[in-house]
């Protein structure tokens, strides 16, 4: 039996948890469905990172080559920009 603090985390989100000892419903046999598809996963959590990036370029230029952080923000918040475009055209034609 895993506790809180011995229960293994993974490495990256895309990778799921051991489900070993997971309780699956039983009147099935599967597993619930995401409400999400793929691309749009991926979309979402690639603007996700985009936007932790930008906060965290914020603390690094704290400590120093601030325009080195600024100029790599700049180029994250366009990137950010793009996939949230991107994930709006896909909820409007959905």
């Amino acid at each position: 039996m895993h506790t809180p603090e011995t229960v293994p985390s993974p490495e990256t989100m895309s990778q799921p948890m051991d489900t070993e000892n997971a309780e699956l419903d039983e009147s099935d046999g599967e597993w619930i469905e995401s409400p999400v598809d793929d691309l749009t996963y991926d979309i979402l959590m690639a603007l996700a990172s985009k936007l932790e990036a930008i906060d965290t370029y914020q603390v690094y230029a704290e400590d120093g080559k601030r325009e080195l952080w600024r100029e790599l923000a700049e180029d994250e918040r366009r990137h950010a920009e793009r996939l949230f475009n991107e994930l709006k055209q896909r909820f409007a034609g959905s």
